[in-house]
Order: C-alpha cells, then structure tokens, then sequence
C-alpha cells in the first residue's frame, strides 16, 4: 500500500498515484555543495559507476537467499545497473570514494583480522575506463566491528567508526591511495538506558561539514553527537559535542549542503533531530526539532538505517527497516521531507514503501535524479525517479538483484584518465578472517561464518534483534544465513 501525508500530522491517505505525495520543499534552491549528501565531491555529472558493499556472513537484521561474494561493481546508466565486476572480501559492509575519484575504500566488519580482535579497511584503485577495482592494500581498523567511514576532502585521512571497538579512528592516505596505520583514536566509555542495545559505546557514523573543517560523529550507544577535527599531523581532536534524547540511538547523519544545519537519524525511537551548526567553530546549538519517521498508530519495534539531503538542499529522505514484530506498512519505507531554506525544519510530505524491504541504506546519484534503496532481506537495489519540484519518488520497474546489498556509492572517474601511480609492493595478505585479492593478485577465501567472535556475536544478535543463542547457531553453519 502506498501513502502519502500532507503535513507532519495530518491523517493517512490513500495514494494511488505516486509511492510518495506531498507539497513543495520550503526555503529557496541552496548552493551544490555537500556534507554527508549524495555523491559528495561529484558535483552535478553524472555518475559513470556505482559500488556495493555486501555482508559476506552473519548479517545483522538477516539477508536473502542469494549467497554475497564482496564488493560489486556496476557501469550506471540513468537508473539502469549492469554488474562488471564481484570483488571477494569480508562483510565489506559500508564503503566511501576519495575525492579524485580514483580509489575507494570498503570496512570490513569482522573482529579478527591479522588474528587481532580488530576489524580491517581495503583500499582499492578504481580504473578509470572500467570503473573496475584492484586492491592497493588492508589495515587494522584499531576495533572490532568498523562500522562506517569518510574520507577527508582533501584525501589525505581516512576515519573509521568502531561499532564494537567503541571508539573512533584516523588512518593517513598515501598520494597513491593506499592505506597508513591507525594514527590516534577517540576511545569512548560509558552506556545507555537501553541495555539490549546501549550497554556500551557503539559508534556508527562519522561525516565531514560541507567545508572539510570538521568531522560529525553518531555513538548509537552513548546518545551523543561529536565533533572533531583533524590535526596537523591527521589525528583526531574533540571540538564539541551534543545529546540526544536518552535512549534515542543516534545512527547516522547528514549536513544540510550549506552547512548551517545537521540532521541525526536515531535508529531506537525512530527519529530525526536537527541542529543548528556552526561551520566556523564546528560547535552545536540546542536541537531545533525533533520529529517520528513513523506515524503515532505505528505497532512494533521502531528501527530507523539511512540519512540523506537531496542535492538541491531542499529535501530529506530518511530509511525505516521493519522488525519482525512491525505491522504498520510505514515499517519498511523511504520517508520524504521538505527542508525550510531559512529554518532547517522539516516537513513530513510523505512515505515510499512499495518495492522496499529492509532497507538498510539507499543513495542519491550526483545529478539528484535517482535514489536507489538497497533492500538487504530481499537482495535487491530498486531505484525512484526524484520529481525536482515536490521531491516524491516514483518508482521505475527497474530491479537490480544483487545479495545483501548493505551500502552503494557513485563513482565519476575521468574517462581516459592516467592510472593512479603504483603502491609500493606489499607482501601476501593473509588468510586470517578476511575475503579479497592479496597484494600479489592472489585471490583469498572470505571469512568464514564461525570467524566472528563471541563478544561481537553477541553485540551483533542485538543489532539484529534476535536471541544470541540463534546468532551462535548461525555462526556454527558455514552457510550464510538467510532472514
């Protein structure tokens, strides 16, 4: 069934004619530049490839029945994608483009890499013809468990969120595009009142401003939203910080493209805050509003995934992944809002939910005219056309199978462009909890469904909101589970 709303509480109606209705966006046209908005750095071309990352194994909330590889990689053609490459690696779950669009990077969200209890980060060269990936090189992310990550705009740092580690952390980048050690890391303590899901620190999110001054933060575990900044020698410095609501669960976040506003999406009581930012300070204000992504009859347990500011600045679009206690169609939906230019408000205009299935993450192409929702428990990528004027998505009949699809992101690289200078030769990467090809183009196996830790099974059984006990059956099957 499709809805759409014509105000934050105004009754449910019956739309037949579009998977999301609703009025214009408030506020004028804003300038075309990004935070944590679609395809940040790719201006307003259009996107030549797109990367998936995957979970491999064990994947909290569940998967489908087709069977996960890694990284996939697909040539773009409006909303049309056609797979050239399957890239083996180990549950890499969220991935992010350097700025020059010759290298990406992918986490991969294990807890045992090198034998050490830490997860690891690839580093990839994108060819420039093919838009084809070739592994540079693998690090220790410095905790368990990495969660997201952002390159800084000037593509010389890296930064990780450690969901299970607990902490946050920078790595250099070499003019090659390979990857330096962990530098420094913003070690987090404490918890929160909801103990399946707080009982510790768990950061989720990391995005620099729209300026490149500063890096926001998300800890799911805490209720706090922090800011850093990167020093002269690329390690992290605490500038601020902000609260949410006890119990929230903040997850992730986006900047709105002139840099005046940041928008938190708390996946425990489904909710967006927003907060007036400083961009010369990096400092945070009192939250504006905070308002449900799901309507006051909703029934089952709230879980929110994804946030993302349309190009033009003028809407929001934020992701409900259904629980299975959940009966309420908005459950599994894209929800669409309409951002006041002067305030930074949001309006409710209204709820996609055909042809949407846990939708772990979606993203918007650098031109602003397609969004594509990854659905993990179906294994597949749907895109909506983004009517320019209202913001509404419409969707196209297109459906691109792909397994567990956890995150996409575009790429523009410039075709006919030199090829990115050689990385220095690297040994062998071992065969210890990891998935990809070694530095010498061997490939490896990927991580093996028993790989994961205790700890972190159990950590992962409450992301997913299922009984341990079924978690560490999972973990004993080779097989990936299926939802």
């Amino acid at each position: 069934m499709l809805y759409g709303r014509g105000g934050a509480h105004g009754d449910r109606i019956p739309d037949q004619s579009s998977p999301l209705r609703g009025g214009r966006g408030g506020g004028p046209r804003q300038p075309r530049r990004c935070g944590r908005i679609a395809a940040r750095g790719r201006g307003a071309g259009e996107a030549r490839f797109a990367y998936v990352g995957t979970y491999t194994t064990n994947p909290p909330g569940g998967g489908g029945p087709l069977p996960a590889v890694g990284i996939a990689v697909f040539r773009v053609a409006a909303d049309a994608l056609t797979l050239v490459q399957t890239v083996p690696s180990a549950n890499p779950s969220f991935l992010a483009v350097h700025p020059t669009q010759r290298f990406l990077y992918a986490t991969n969200e294990i807890d045992d890499y090198g034998g050490q209890k830490t997860g690891s980060v690839e580093a990839y060269a994108i060819d420039q013809a093919t838009g084809m990936l070739t592994l540079l090189n693998r690090q220790a992310t410095g905790g368990p468990i990495p969660a997201h990550l952002a390159v800084a705009p000037d593509g010389r740092t890296l930064v990780i969120a450690n969901y299970v580690g607990g902490n946050f952390v920078a790595l250099p980048l070499g003019a090659d595009g390979t990857l330096g050690p962990v530098t420094n890391a913003i070690q987090h303590t404490g918890s929160g009142p909801n103990k399946g899901r707080q009982e510790a620190p768990h950061p989720h999110c990391v995005a620099f401003d729209p300026a490149g001054r500063y890096i926001a933060s998300a800890d799911l575990g805490i209720d706090t939203i922090q800011v850093f900044r990167l020093d002269a020698a690329g390690r992290l410095v605490v500038v601020g910080e902000a609260k949410t609501a006890p119990g929230a669960g903040p997850r992730h976040l986006a900047f709105g493209p002139d840099g005046r506003f940041l928008y938190v999406v708390s996946e425990l009581n489904a909710t967006i805050t927003v907060f007036p930012y400083a961009a010369a300070t990096g400092t945070l204000g009192q939250a504006l509003q905070t308002l449900s992504t799901v309507p006051a009859n909703f029934v089952g347990t709230r879980s929110t995934a994804e946030i993302v500011v349309h190009p033009s600045g003028k809407f929001l679009y934020n992701s409900n992944r259904g629980q299975p206690d959940a009966t309420t169609p908005e459950a599994n939906t894209i929800v669409g809002y309409a951002i006041d230019g002067a305030t930074g408000k949001l309006t409710l205009t209204g709820y996609t939910t055909a042809g949407i299935k846990y939708p772990r993450n979606f993203a918007i192409d650098p031109t602003g005219t397609w969004l594509y929702a990854c659905n993990q428990q179906a294994d597949t990528i749907v895109p909506f056309r983004i009517d320019a004027a209202t913001g509404r998505l419409t969707t196209t009949g297109q459906v691109t199978p792909t397994p567990t699809p956890v995150c996409l992101v575009f790429a523009s690289p410039a075709a006919g462009a030199a090829p990115p200078p050689a990385p220095a030769p690297m040994p062998g990467l071992p065969n210890t909890g990891g998935g990809g090809m070694a530095g010498d183009g061997r490939a490896f196996g990927p991580l093996g469904a028993a790989g994961l830790g205790a700890a972190a099974l159990a950590v992962l059984a409450r992301r997913a909101q299922v009984p341990d006990s079924v978690a560490g059956a999972r973990a004993e099957k080779p097989a990936r589970p299926s939802s």
